[in-house]
C-alpha cells in the first residue's frame, strides 16, 4: 500500500504545479471527465477497482512500464481553471471581490533529468480597488525553479533552488517541499512495498487496506462510481457531510461554525482513469460550491467557486528557453512590482 499512497502523493505534487503554472480554454469544464457513472458502484465492485490500481503499481506498469530502462520516460500535462468570487456584506457597505485563475504545467521525466513549462494568469478586481493582473511564465529542471513575471508595464527574471524553495515554505509553516529530482521520484514511485503487514503484493495487505479505504469513504458520505468498459475510471463525489464532519473535527475554538454555514450548491467530484494495460491516464477535480457565512457582527459573506484541475499523462515533450541562464538566482523571495493597473 506504501506503494499505492507514494503514486498518490507524487500525483497531487503535479496537481500543485497546476496551481502555479496555465492554459485553460474559456468555458471549458477541464477538471471533468467523460464516462458512464450512472450507477454508484457496489463495495465490492470499488474494492476490485482500487485493487488493479494497487496491481498496475507493484507491475510497474502505472507511470510506462519499466523505470530501469534506458529509454524510459513519462510526461504529465496538468491544468487549472478556477473562478472565485465573494461579497461581504456587513452593517455599513457591501464589497466584492472577484478572481479567475488559470494555470497549466507539462513536465517530463526519464533517467536523464526532470523538465517542466507553464504559465500562470491571475486576474481580479475588487470594490474601490483597481484591477490586479498577474502573468508568470515557470519552468523548472532538476536544479532550479524558474519565474518569468511580466507585471504590467515590468517583467523580472529569477529562479531558485528547490532547496530554497523548500526552506520558504518552512518558514511560512507549509511543511516541506518536494524536489521534483528524478531519482527521488523514481524512487517513490518504484518502492517495492515490502513493509506491507502481509508481505510484498500479499492479498491480505491489499483487502485490509482497501476495506480501511473504503469504510473511511463510506463514513465521510462520499460515492463511487465506475465505467470500466474501456480501462478504468472512477468518479468519486464529495457530499456537504464530509464538510460537515471535517468541520466537526477542527476542536472546539470552532465549535458551532457548521450552523453558521448553508450551501445552495454542493458539488466536488474528483475522477482516476488508466488504461487496461495498467497505465495512469489522468485524475482530476470539477468543482461547483455556492455557499453562505454568516458571522454575525464580523458580516455575512457569500462565496462561489467553480471550476476544475487535472493532471493527465502527457506524450509530448517540454522545451526550456534558452536564456534561462541569464535568470538571476535569489534565496529569499524578491520584491516584485506591484501588479495593480
Amino acid at each position: 500500500m506504501k506503494k499505492l499512497m507514494a503514486v498518490l502523493m507524487s500525483t497531487t505534487l503535479f496537481c500543485s504545479l497546476a496551481l502555479f503554472t496555465a492554459c485553460g480554454d474559456e468555458g471549458e469544464n477541464i477538471g471533468k471527465m467523460d464516462g458512464d457513472f450512472s450507477t454508484e458502484a457496489t463495495d465490492e465492485e470499488f474494492a476490485a477497482a482500487l485493487t488493479s490500481v494497487q496491481r498496475a503499481v507493484e507491475n510497474n506498469t502505472i507511470l510506462g512500464g519499466d523505470m530501469e530502462s534506458a529509454d524510459w520516460s513519462f510526461g504529465f500535462d496538468a491544468g487549472l481553471d478556477l473562478d472565485f468570487d465573494m461579497t461581504v456584506s456587513g452593517a455599513a457597505s457591501t464589497e466584492t471581490v472577484n478572481i479567475d485563475l488559470d494555470a497549466g504545467y507539462q513536465l517530463v521525466i526519464d533517467n536523464a533529468g526532470v523538465a517542466g513549462a507553464g504559465n500562470l494568469s491571475l486576474s481580479g478586481n475588487a470594490t474601490n480597488q483597481t484591477n490586479i493582473d498577474y502573468d508568470v511564465g515557470l519552468y523548472n529542471d532538476v536544479e532550479y525553479m524558474y519565474f518569468d513575471m511580466s507585471l504590467n508595464q515590468s517583467q523580472m527574471k529569477f529562479k531558485m533552488t528547490w532547496e530554497t524553495l523548500a526552506k520558504i515554505a518552512d518558514s511560512a509553516g507549509s511543511g516541506s517541499v518536494a524536489v521534483p529530482g528524478t531519482e527521488a521520484v523514481l524512487s517513490a514511485a518504484a518502492d517495492t512495498g515490502a513493509d506491507n503487514e502481509g508481505g510484498q503484493g500479499s492479498d491480505s495487505a491489499v483487502s485490509a487496506d482497501i476495506a480501511e479505504i473504503i469504510a473511511g469513504l463510506k463514513e465521510a458520505g462520499c460515492k463511487v462510481y465506475i465505467d470500466d468498459s474501456d480501462g478504468l475510471k472512477v468518479k468519486l463525489s464529495v457530499s456537504e457531510d464530509t464538510v460537515d464532519m471535517i468541520l466537526a473535527g477542527l476542536g472546539t475554538e470552532l465549535e458551532g461554525i457548521s450552523e453558521m454555514i448553508s450551501f445552495s450548491a454542493f458539488k466536488l467530484d474528483l475522477y482516476f482513469a488508466m488504461t487496461a494495460d495498467g497505465v495512469f491516464s489522468q485524475v482530476s477535480a470539477d468543482i461547483n460550491i455556492d455557499m453562505s457565512m454568516n458571522l454575525g457582527n464580523l458580516g455575512s459573506y457569500d462565496i462561489a467557486l467553480s471550476g476544475g484541475v487535472y493532471v493527465k499523462a502527457y506524450d509530448g515533450e517540454v522545451k526550456l528557453p534558452d536564456d534561462l541562464g541569464s535568470y538571476i538566482e535569489q534565496t529569499e523571495v524578491p520584491s516584485l512590482p506591484s501588479p495593480i493597473n
